[in-house]
């Protein structure tokens, strides 16, 4: 018998710290560097570097969200495995304290000129509290 298409995604997401995710899901779609890349059983192997942005994956008709800052996703057409600097998952993402860190960010970044070392930094932070913020408005 031919070898048939996946109907799932085997989805892992790890950090140096812990496994966030291990689960089966319908579709994911990627914070890539050069822009999102959505992905579906049976998809072309790929490997790409990841950005701060949302990482979406569906499982069925409900479709979840995290944060991912930085790293790599490998994938293959029935997994997809990302490694990442950080990961968070919707369910810990403190709106009010996102908010917070975007205003303390944003005042960072005034005083900062972009030759600093610093500014990459505190850009970084800025962004990441975008995404979380983004995150909590979408529930």
């Amino acid at each position: 018998m031919a070898d048939a298409l996946p109907t799932k995604i085997n989805l892992t997401v790890v950090t140096r710290e812990r496994k966030i995710i291990g689960i089966d899901v319908d579709e994911v779609v990627l914070p890539a560097s050069d822009g999102e890349i959505g992905v579906l059983p049976g998809h072309t192997p790929l490997l790409t570097t990841l950005k701060i942005g949302q990482m979406r994956y569906r499982v069925g008709t409900t479709i979840h969200r995290m944060v991912l800052s930085w790293g790599f996703a490998e994938v293959l057409p029935d997994r997809v495995i990302v490694l990442a600097e950080r990961g968070v998952l919707a369910s810990e993402i403190d709106p009010a304290a996102a908010e917070a860190e975007r205003i303390a960010a944003e005042k960072e970044l005034q005083y900062l000129s972009s030759h600093d070392p610093e500014f990459n930094r505190v850009e970084a932070r800025l962004e990441e509290s975008v995404a979380m913020i983004g995150i909590g408005h979408d529930h």
